[in-house]
């Protein structure tokens, strides 16, 4: 999960420092490739208000449910983005 200190951290999408009582997004690191126009957001925290009206939320939450979400724990569960940028922890289903 990206490493955030309130106070001195900046949101990746607007610069401004992230401070005590900012709702935020943030993800652990997914994406690999430094070419794609995404790499500098994985692994950073944002403000929740600045991602809900971001241009590129919907293209990131896609691609980290893709990257993500194929994932499953030892304990049979998995991380999904919302479109609100929460990550819920879902259980898969006992296969049959």
């Amino acid at each position: 999960m990206a490493l955030i200190l309130r106070g001195k951290t900046p949101c990746s999408i607007c610069g401004d420092v992230i401070n005590d009582g900012d709702v935020v997004v943030a993800t652990s690191h997914f994406i690999g490739d430094k070419d794609d126009p995404l790499w500098r957001f994985s692994d950073s925290g944002m403000h929740r208000d600045c991602f809900l009206s971001w241009p590129l939320r919907e293209d990131f939450v896609l691609k980290y449910n893709a990257a993500v979400g194929d994932f499953t724990a030892e304990n049979g569960t998995y991380h999904r983005m919302e479109a609100d940028g929460y990550i819920t922890v879902l259980e898969r289903n006992a296969e049959s």
